[in-house]
């Protein structure tokens, strides 16, 4: 199944304020122009910066994919090629911001299935006006914005620092498309990124036809209805070998 070209789902997440965002810094990204965000943010001094507890024992063994053939054709005739000619963008922004250039591919693919006139953090044609001000001209600054919310909502939201050189979890992963989807949300409701299809979907063949989680009407990208693409942002990261620990 292909990849609709007008972000996840192609329903934004309308004006709707997002429940459980103001708890914690940063904004949550949007396919549409609906969702505010303030441009180019940076982590903010005093923020915790390690992931887990610091006597944590951390995994150096190697996860095992688990998807299904079906998702694996997906993503080689779909996003391989060109996430793989993106590559040089996305390192280069990653090293600026001290992050793993697979999760900025993971965020173009899921917010503007990576074309290249297109900014991935509304899913808007490079160069317009968004509602709330800001305007990306090039790739490159669009994932200098989608880089730093990355970063600013994987610490506030879950604690994990994507600035450390460590190796994530799948777990850890699906945290961070989580925060950087919903912010808060999830954990307000005491929900599993596990359980969204935005991080996880195509990841097993347990996470196949998933369902935007039903948290209530106010949520965005319609809570309930099936998420429409075949493989999200976990899956994404993964195919692009990172080698996420076990």
């Amino acid at each position: 199944m292909g990849q609709d070209t007008s972000g996840p789902d192609s329903e934004g997440s309308g004006g709707a304020r997002i429940p459980g965002l103001d708890d914690y810094a940063g904004t949550a990204a949007s396919a549409s122009s609906a969702a505010t965000t303030s441009a180019h943010l940076e982590p903010t001094g005093g923020q915790a910066l390690r992931a887990g507890p610091r006597n944590l024992h951390i995994s150096t063994r190697r996860y095992v994919t688990q998807m299904p053939r079906v998702v694996l054709t997906d993503f080689v005739t779909t996003a391989k090629i060109p996430l793989l000619r993106a590559k040089p963008v996305y390192q280069q922004v990653a090293d600026g911001h001290g992050v793993r250039w697979e999760l900025l591919a993971a965020c173009d693919w899921m917010q503007c299935q990576a074309q290249p006139g297109v900014s991935p953090v509304y899913g808007e044609n490079l160069g317009t006006k968004n509602p709330d001000g800001t305007v990306y001209r090039t790739k490159a600054d669009a994932l200098e914005q989608c880089a730093a919310d990355l970063i600013e909502l994987a610490t506030a939201v879950y604690g994990v620092n994507l600035r450390q050189q460590r190796l994530l979890s799948v777990r850890d992963l699906a945290n961070v498309f989580a925060a950087f989807r919903w912010g808060g949300l999830l954990k307000t409701h005491r929900i599993s990124a596990m359980e969204f299809p935005y991080s996880v979907e195509g990841l097993t063949a347990a996470h196949m036809k998933m369902r935007w989680p039903e948290i209530g009407d106010d949520a965005p990208d319609k809570p309930g209805t099936r998420f429409k693409m075949s493989f999200g942002a976990v899956p994404v990261v993964l195919r692009l070998n990172y080698p996420a620990v076990a």
